[in-house]
Parts: structure tokens; sequence; C-alpha cells
């Protein structure tokens, strides 16, 4: 394979790496009361990450805005046994259409998977601001059993 001259592959990295989709991962930790994880565990049942990005069009758009006027960009919907989780979303966010959007907003929903119940069993924290805001320290979302 060819090697770049050390100024063309420093600039094509700092060419990638500055671009807002690579630079605007979320990390979440995700925690659980003790009742909540102790009745998941009981009843097998597991726990849903849902994340979602969108924002409002540019000027120009060409993409088609959802009923509430929004672009999407991405979901992620992760399932997972439950237990305290740090998780990295966004990773796919560079394939995202960036230039559709004034600025990127995210939103993050965790809920019982309803493997075991019909009904969620939890009452969960959630994320909804700024990707940019978000990006810039872990984000904490607490679980807790619905009424408890």
């Amino acid at each position: 394979m060819p090697r770049l001259p050390l100024r063309l592959a420093a600039a094509s990295l700092l060419a990638i790496t500055a671009g807002p989709a690579l630079a605007q991962t979320v990390t979440i930790e995700l925690t659980f009361s003790d009742k909540a994880l102790a009745e998941l565990t009981r009843r097998g049942e597991a726990v849903t990450v849902a994340a979602y990005w969108m924002g409002d069009p540019a000027p120009g758009a060409t993409l088609q805005t959802n009923e509430i006027g929004t672009v999407f960009l991405l979901s992620e919907d992760l399932t997972l046994h439950p237990g305290p989780s740090r998780l990295v979303l966004g990773s796919n966010l560079a394939a995202a259409p960036m230039d559709q959007v004034t600025v990127p907003y995210m939103n993050v929903n965790v809920f019982s998977a309803r493997w075991a119940d019909e009904d969620n069993l939890l009452d969960c924290d959630f994320l909804d601001d700024k990707v940019a805001k978000l990006a810039a320290a872990p984000q904490a979302i607490h679980c807790k059993l619905i009424g408890e």
C-alpha cells in the first residue's frame, strides 16, 4: 500500500476528524436501582436503549422532514441484559447527512425490552439535547421500577 507523505496524511486525518460527525459520539453511563436490577433479573427481562439523531432542516435541505418537522439522521437500538453499562452511541453518525440539518439533536430513551412482560417496567431518565452538548461529557441515565 502506498504511503502518503506525512504532511498529506496529517491533513487527511485532520479533515476526517474535524468533521462534526466523528467527534460527536455520546457516552452513556446506565445504572439501575437495586430493586429494578433485582426485578429485571428475576423476570429474565432485558433493557432497550433507543437513540435517535435529528435536526431542523438546513437552508436548501433536500431530505423530507418527519411529522414534527425535523430531518432524520440516525437511530440506534441496543438490547442489553440489565446491569450497569457504559455505552458509546453514534459511531455511525459520520455516514449521516449532516449537511441537511442546522444543528444535530439527540434523543435517548431506555425501557424494558418486553421479553417477559408486555408492559414497560422501568422509569428511566432520558436525554434530549444538542449532540455537541451531550458529547462533551458522559451522560448519566438512571432507571428504577415504575412506582418505585
